[in-house]
């Protein structure tokens, strides 16, 4: 069977409830057997325990996939233009389709075949937030929350060699939220400027903390003074269009200024996410990095790295000369990582969070059999909203 360009892959069998697992792509090179183990298939299960909210929400992204609400399509790899893709999963830890491959040619992990612009802005616009964070979040908790992180990178950033002090630095951060991070580096001294699409997040950093925040894309940045500073923190990896992104970038950058680009790495999942690589996979990400992909990227775009981790934090500048540094090929390294971190995984005893997601399983089971799960999980939700 093949697919139409744009449509997501069901079953044969009418109002099915899952994709058929032997469909993954019919256009672009990848085999099912060469995944990271079966668990990896999409089999319409979530990893997650879900409360009834998440629950919902993922009832209703399944509904506008199967009806072509949600569409997808097939990019070549953003890195080298290359085709040639190893598929590694089909499913993220919401149990959603998500087809993960990794580039033979230059090693760069992605979702691929992944939704268009316009199904990605109805996503985040409709279900991604309370999907993710399995409630509404009060804004004053989460500003809270941003203004820690803000801390941190700046506490990372006065320990690398920068052009001038950085408390003296005029900052831009791309995908501000509400401003937390850009308050903290005003509370020390920098000018700042965010930009953001969530029309309420603006309004909330600017009305409570007259913060100079604005609603828009890097392209819409209008400035009086360039920013010594742009910010990526947790962006980069939902850009569709990362080259174009970088090149707006190195367009407003002046020579001296540096990019601070922090994102979730795939070579920390044994640290960030105890071994568990479907507990890393979410269907918002499109793009999955190590430093090796991450520095790829941003060479073809013309920066150089100055300092970096696989964590991932990571400075860059712009690069001086127009001749790019070849394509460093981390393919074979990062997968012989998830292969080691997939075999080690089952040795180790089960982490408590896993612990945790049994036992509710096994409890939600036992009541559903008795006919009480219902009931049970309305009780539930009444306690979390006290």
């Amino acid at each position: 069977m093949r697919t139409g360009m744009g449509q997501y892959p069901r079953s044969d069998q009418e109002g099915a409830g899952c994709i058929d697992r032997r469909i993954v792509s019919a256009r672009v090179k990848r085999e099912e057997s060469n995944m990271l183990g079966k668990r990896f298939e999409y089999n319409g299960r979530s990893w997650l325990p879900l409360n009834q909210l998440q629950s919902e929400l993922r009832a209703q992204i399944e509904g506008k996939l199967k009806d072509g609400i949600y569409r997808f399509e097939d990019v070549p790899c953003c890195i080298c233009d290359g085709r040639d893709f190893e598929a590694l999963s089909t499913r993220d830890r919401y149990g959603l389709y998500m087809p993960v491959v990794i580039c033979r040619q230059c090693g760069l992990i992605q979702t691929n075949p992944r939704m268009t612009q316009e199904s990605y802005s109805e996503f985040y616009n409709a279900e991604y937030l309370q999907l993710y964070m399995g409630e509404e979040i009060p804004r004053p908790y989460f500003f809270a929350s941003q203004l820690e992180k803000g801390r941190r990178i700046f506490a990372y950033l006065s320990t690398q060699p920068l052009s001038k002090p950085l408390a003296t630095m005029s900052v831009l951060e791309v995908g501000c939220g509400a401003g937390g991070i850009l308050h903290y580096f005003k509370q020390q001294g920098c000018s700042v400027q965010g930009i953001d699409l969530g029309a309420e997040n603006v309004a909330f950093g600017r009305e409570r903390y007259g913060l100079n925040l604005s609603r828009g894309t890097i392209a819409d940045v209008r400035w009086d003074v360039p920013p010594d500073l742009i910010i990526y923190s947790h962006v980069l990896e939902h850009v569709l269009q990362p080259n174009n992104e970088l090149q707006q970038v190195r367009r407003i950058l002046p020579d001296d200024g540096v990019l601070y680009v922090e994102l979730p790495g795939v070579k920390d999942v044994r640290k960030s996410c105890d071994r568990e690589f479907l507990r890393y996979l979410q269907n918002a990400h499109t793009y999955h990095f190590t430093l090796t992909s991450l520095k790829n990227l941003l060479q073809r775009n013309g920066f150089e790295l100055i300092a970096g981790s696989e964590s991932i934090n990571s400075v860059f500048r712009k690069r001086k000369g127009e001749a790019s540094p070849a394509i460093v090929n981390d393919c074979p390294d990062a997968m012989s990582y998830l292969r080691s971190n997939e075999f080690r995984r089952k040795l180790r005893p089960p982490s408590a969070s896993e612990l945790n997601r049994w036992s509710r399983s096994a409890v939600l089971a036992a009541l559903k059999t008795i006919g009480l799960d219902r009931a049970a999980k309305a009780r539930y939700e009444a306690w979390k909203r006290r």
